[in-house]
């Protein structure tokens, strides 16, 4: 008894089974995460190392060059790329996709653990993280409000801070525009110089009286205690008691010659929302982690814990929130589920007729859907932009095997056996054969997007489980409940007037029409071939001339912008141009709900900040992220001093966001800093290339401290003696650390420097003591001065050459743009040095290949999946050549809907592969079983064709019905949903339209071929024969 025939017997157990699936289909969908990208694992690694007051190019030879040689000897590089800035060395090491991130982790601590003690003894020791894809926060807050900026910090560090990151997935919570708590003391000069008092002497007071060191324990008897050596104050008021020196016999103190001020550190940066002063608290989360789950925790700790116990005249507001975009996204999917499947269960009705018969066909869509959430679920994947797209492309799948047996039991019903159970037990086992071919031949399709590299494997094998498990559940389904279904609960009628009758009556139309366009066919197939391939090569027009690119923008919802002032300029000044950039983007607050910028933090320069721009809900405006991130490109680039540009947010912490990013790289920094400047200027003059930012700081005004060791030598300090004294001075020192008692848990820094308004140029340094061998106290100035130069604010490397970075968003396809600068590059690298692309760009060099591999590998396994099934060499090409006839009508239609060819829309053609060869198989196996019965090559095309031709029409025709909400651009997300849309249906309609004709033509010629050549090996048998 086979699987049909058991099902039908045994309706209970088949029913069960279903309802099995339905429920883990039911509590999968309870339990499974919801996020917008599928779990991706990047092995990054980055190792970080601080040296407090060293310049990038001491970093950059005394420690970046040191951990790059030595990571470098890592298995499974990719690249390596580094920035040394002011006190900060940072190595990204980029790995192979398929070396796993946790062992890349060990090997790269390893190596650097082994040259530690080659870098500067007092360099913190270096960090090594993993970088995450999704790194970036997935949430920004901000608190404002009419209170000092050091009770806002405070507050959104030991409160907010504190109570976001116990919260499930929470990686970490980052402050903008940061200023710790700082207890300053602010030296007055000319009263350090009416009591002679030096720089030196005021560290070694500090450093002496304000300190803490353990004391162990006092042991007597049987009792102990512990010796608390607790020197410090804990008041600031306190401090100014601290005695400095002694001056005529009565002590000096720390408030004679200062003020102690309870304040912030150095104001090396700030953050603002809507141009009003914040700090920001950005929520990251880690691998894996439910975004929406995260934020809704987060919402709800807001609203029920922080919001109500915020002091009085704080605010706390939502800045940006990715859990918008994704519930926008799975939202939009989730009503083109809906549709999709209406439409689908239309097309069913259309075509049989019968409501009973549409909800048999309809049935299978939940529980195939409702066992693929199981698989997602219990494989570990979420609800994502991928696995949802899954779910829609197989609303028009999965009815496909429950149509054709549902058809043909039908059609055994109608005109062969009446009997409902003998009728749905034979009208399956003629079929089971064709369905079974069909299923196999779409899971050999989607093996290899399982297994393609790079980032696009990544990304798309959870959208091929998913469709392959919702393939494998159709099919048991088409076997099992449909069949028993069918044998219970259809019925066939006969209609003699109204709608039904009409619809009859057209189908048989048709029918006799395709018969009479099939008998032209077979008597001029070689001319049908003929015009086929015209018509295949003729699809390279499309193929030229259509766009090319990584993927297509997506109207996220949000944006950032990056905003540079010339190096060297100061922070008010920074502020100011920043002021412009916020001034116009408030004139869009019609689309735009807030703006958070953060000038000088993570990090960075005073010169650069970065944004994150939250527009309002996509269904309440009419104007595009897109259109308005081009608008307002223009608008920054009127302002004058400052650089802008708005650029989609980055997929990885610390990356910027631009398609097209590439660097120069040579041996010789201020060589490539010269070509790199020469190939800025030859691409800002090409049409249509966008914005170009060279991100290459190497002009920034320096004063570097000359000594004259010798006279200095000769007074009787060292150059480490004058240039600490400057560094306390003019740069500030942080000498101890202090807490309040009772305390908040934290430990702040105490610093030391120059009040303002002390040190305005570098003559000031006149106003700087030391103190002679013999006591008398000597200008500075005697003995050093400032010279001022240029040099670099940061240097960059990537693979262990010197790099200029460039970022652009060009408006001609990413495609385009790559060829352009590979060919004025081209023009003016010398030998030694080279162009390198990186991100998307890099990327899309690498998705084509991936392409090709997963298009060759689908083909063979099809072939392969073909000829075991038809046990035939021959007839798997007859079946495939619907392939090229599908990307005739794939490509003509992104051409004609103005779509580019990217990653989703050549997924989309590597599926038709599988889907277009369906049809062709329903065609082959109907005329193969017509010739075993004793008919003709032509007479069996002739006869089985017509028959299968509704069931090849519904097949099509649902799938296209279901991928149609996409492909129009409804919802969140259809930017990428879209073009892999319109490439299935316009495949879809060129195959079936083409296939019903081609395939049988080149059925007749190559069975026909093949019969010629065994009736004449018969005949000669024969004729030997005889003649023996």
């Amino acid at each position: 008894m086979n699987l049909p025939s058991l099902s039908i017997h045994r309706h209970v157990l088949t029913t069960m089974l279903s309802a099995v699936l339905i429920l883990f289909g039911i509590i999968g969908y309870s339990r499974v995460g919801v996020d917008r990208y599928p779990s991706t694992e990047f092995p990054l690694v980055a190792v970080q190392t601080n040296l407090i007051g060293a310049n990038p190019s001491v970093i950059d030879a005394s420690i970046t060059n040191i951990i790059e040689t030595a990571v470098n000897a890592v298995p499974g590089i990719e690249h390596i790329s580094s920035t040394s800035s002011p006190g900060n060395s940072r190595v990204i090491v980029t790995f192979d996709m398929d070396k796993d991130v946790n062992v890349a982790f060990d090997e790269v601590q390893s190596k650097v653990n082994q040259v530690i003690n080659q870098l500067p003894t007092d360099a913190d020791p270096p960090i090594v993280a993993k970088l995450e894809f999704g790194a970036s926060p997935i949430m920004w807050l901000a608190l404002e409000g009419d209170r000092t900026m050091q009770q806002l910090n405070s507050y959104a560090i030991n409160t907010i801070k504190k109570n976001l990151e116990t919260i499930n997935g929470v990686g970490e919570v980052k402050i903008g525009g940061k200023r710790e708590r700082t207890i300053r003391i602010n030296l007055n000069l000319d009263s350090m110089a009416a009591f002679n008092v030096t720089t030196a002497e005021v560290l070694a007071a500090v450093r002496n009286e304000h300190f803490m060191m353990p004391g162990g324990f006092l042991v007597s008897g049987t009792t102990e205690h512990m010796v608390k050596l607790d020197m410090e104050y804990h008041d600031p008021r306190d401090l100014e008691n601290l005695v400095v020196a002694y001056r005529d016999g009565a002590p000096l103190k720390l408030g004679d010659i200062s003020e102690v001020e309870d304040g912030m550190a150095d104001p090396r940066g700030l953050a603002r929302v809507n141009g009003e002063l914040t700090v920001g608290l950005g929520i990251t989360k880690i691998a894996e982690a439910n975004t929406v789950e995260i934020i809704d925790e987060a919402m709800r700790r807001i609203n029920e814990e922080i919001r109500p116990q915020l002091p009085p005249g704080m605010k706390l507001t939502v800045a940006s929130d990715d859990s918008l975009f994704v519930r926008a996204m799975v939202g939009a999917l989730e009503e083109h589920l809906i549709l999709g499947t209406v439409l689908t269960a239309f097309v069913v009705w259309i075509f049989l007729k019968s409501i009973r018969s549409t909800l048999i066909i309809a049935i299978a869509i939940p529980i195939s859907l409702f066992g693929s959430i199981a698989g997602i679920y219990f494989l570990g994947y979420t609800l994502n932009s991928m696995t949802l797209l899954a779910l829609l492309l197989l609303i028009g799948i999965v009815v496909d095997d429950a149509i054709v047996v549902l058809e043909n039991i039908y059609r055994h019903r109608e005109s062969i056996d009446p009997d409902p159970r003998s009728a749905a037990i034979h009208g399956t086992a003629e079929v089971v054969f064709p369905v079974l071919a069909a299923t196999l031949s779409l899971v050999s399709i989607f093996v290899p997007v399982i297994f393609l590299g790079g980032i696009i494997g990544q990304f798309f094998s959870s959208f091929a489980v998913v469709v392959t498990v919702g393939v494998l559940v159709s099919w048991f389904v088409s076997m099992t409940l449909t069949p028993m279904l069918c044998s219970h609960f259809l019925q066939v009628e006969e209609h003699t007037g109204g709608l039904y009758y009409w619809l009859e009556r057209s189908f048989r139309a048709m029918e006799n029409g395709y018969t009479k366009l099939l008998g032209l066919a077979l008597r001029f197939r070689w001319t049908v071939v003929f015009i086929t391939w015209l018509l295949v090569f003729g699809c390279t027009f499309f193929l030229k001339d259509i766009g090319k690119e990584f993927s297509p923008g997506q109207d996220e919802g949000s944006f950032m912008v990056i905003v540079r002032t010339p190096l060297g300029s100061g922070l008010e000044y920074s502020s100011n141009r920043l002021a412009e950039v916020e001034a116009i983007i408030a004139e869009h607050d019609d689309v735009i709900m807030s703006a958070f910028f953060g000038l000088g933090t993570s990090g960075r320069q005073v010169t650069t900040a970065m944004g994150f721009v939250r527009m309002t809900p996509a269904s309440e405006r009419d104007q595009t992220q897109q259109e308005l991130i081009a608008i307002l490109g223009k608008k920054f680039a009127t302002i004058p001093g400052v650089k802008a540009f708005p650029a989609p947010i980055p997929k990885m912490g610390g990356q910027r966001g631009e398609p097209l990013q590439f660097a120069i790289n040579g041996p010789n920094l201020n060589e490539v800093a010269r070509l790199a400047y020469q190939l800025e200027e030859r691409l800002s003059s090409v049409d249509g290339m966008g914005y170009i930012d060279l991100d290459l700081n190497l002009a920034l005004p320096q004063y570097q401290l000359r000594v004259d060791s010798t006279r200095a030598a000769d007074l009787g300090f060292s150059s480490r003696d004058i240039a600490e004294a400057v560094n306390v001075m003019i740069g500030g020192m942080d000498v101890a650390k202090f807490n309040d008692d009772p305390g908040d848990g934290e430990r702040y820094d105490v610093r030391l420097k120059a009040a303002d308004g002390f040190f305005k140029s570098a003559d000031d340094l006149d106003r700087i003591y030391l103190r002679s061998r013999t006591g008398t106290m000597i200008r500075i100035d005697t003995v050093a001065h400032l010279e001022e130069t240029l040099g670099p604010a940061s240097i960059s490397r990537l693979d262990l050459r010197y790099s200029a970075p460039f970022y652009g968003k060009p408006e001609i396809p990413l495609a385009a743009a790559i060829d352009t600068v590979r060919q004025l590059s081209d023009e003016i690298l010398p030998v030694g040095y080279s162009l390198a692309f990186k991100g998307q760009a890099e990327e899309f060099g690498k998705t084509a290949s991936n392409m090709i591999f997963a298009f060759t590998l689908a083909t063979i396994l099809l072939y392969m999946v073909l000829a075991s099934q038809f046990n035939s060499f021959l007839q798997p090409l007859i079946i495939m050549t619907a392939q090229p006839l599908a990307m005739i009508g794939g490509i003509a239609l992104l051409w004609l809907t103005d779509n580019t060819l990217n990653t989703y829309s050549m997924i989309g053609l590597v599926l038709l592969v599988g889907l277009v060869a369906k049809n062709a198989i329903l065609l082959v196996d109907l005329t193969n079983q017509r010739r075993n019965e004793g008919k003709s090559i032509d007479e069996a095309l002739v006869n089985a064709c017509p028959i299968r031709l509704r069931p090849v029409l519904m097949t099509s025709f649902t799938v296209i019905l279901a991928m149609l909400p996409a492909a129009m651009g409804f919802g969140a997300g259809h930017e990428t949903n879209g073009p892999l849309s319109v490439a299935v249906i316009g495949g879809m309609l060129s195959s079936t339209l083409l296939t019903l004709v081609v395939v049988p033509a080149v059925y007749s010629i190559l069975e026909g071929f093949l019969e010629t050549i065994k009736n004449r090996l018969a005949t000669r048998a024969v004729d030997k024969q005889t003649v023996k």
